[in-house]
């Protein structure tokens, strides 16, 4: 599954990121890593943005950003 398919509120864990260099380098400086858990807090109006919780800093991602990370639902 992939991050931008996400309720919001949803908590989730990251699996694995299929990105370039740079766009790893810039995720990894906001703390995502594979096996990170967030949070979805919420969308854009129209999806185009997504703002995640991630060690009690909110992040905001791209669409095209999110749709290159892989997460799997936890409770």
């Amino acid at each position: 599954m992939l991050l931008n398919e996400l309720d919001e509120n949803t908590k989730a864990v990251i699996t694995s990121i299929n990105a370039g260099r740079e766009l790893k380098s810039r995720l990894y400086s906001f703390g995502l890593t594979k096996g990170k858990e967030f949070k979805v807090k919420r969308y854009s109006l129209n999806k185009n943005v997504v703002e995640i919780e991630v060690d009690r800093s909110l992040v905001g991602l791209r669409r095209g950003e999110s749709e290159k990370i892989e997460v799997e639902i936890i409770s």
